[in-house]
């Protein structure tokens, strides 16, 4: 019976050693936002396990803190940066395109072909007088029924 004693009491005391090197592995891994944040989600689980880690609990919930704030430091940098692009190059850039848009515009009006008023109007009345005017038959006809 000593000698079954003697292996589950050492069965007992590698099971305790593993245990604290896996422990003392999750110390080290702490810093990595996801391992900290199982961690905590298995602390929050275990309130003895909580008790007997406190540290491992507080270094896992700074880790996760300051992956937070990294990343708000990181997205307000890229606000800025994009800020800083769109007046460096995107409102020059919408300046030029205006500029471009209002030069094609003056172009056309300016290099327009423009007819002299007397032109248009000397147009307009000959397109009035060819519909005014009968076709010559009609005219033919119309002299020769008045028996003249």
């Amino acid at each position: 019976m000593s000698k079954e004693w003697d292996r589950s009491e050492r069965s007992v005391r590698r099971m305790g050693r593993e245990e604290e090197r896996v422990w003392a592995e999750f110390y080290r891994c702490a810093g990595d936002p996801a391992i900290a944040a199982e961690l905590i989600a298995h602390m929050d689980q275990d309130e003895q396990a909580r008790r007997q880690h406190a540290g491992l609990y507080l270094r896992c919930r700074q880790s996760l803190r300051r992956e937070k704030e990294r990343r708000q430091r990181a997205q307000a940098v890229g606000r800025v940066l994009r800020k800083l692009a769109r007046g460096l190059f995107g409102m020059p850039l919408a300046a030029l395109k205006r500029g471009g848009r209002f030069c094609v515009d003056a172009g056309a009006v300016l290099f327009a072909r423009r007819d002299e008023p007397a032109a248009g109007q000397l147009r307009k009345l000959g397109k009035r007088s060819t519909r005014a005017m009968p076709a010559p038959e009609e005219a033919q006809a119309r002299a020769g029924s008045d028996g003249r």
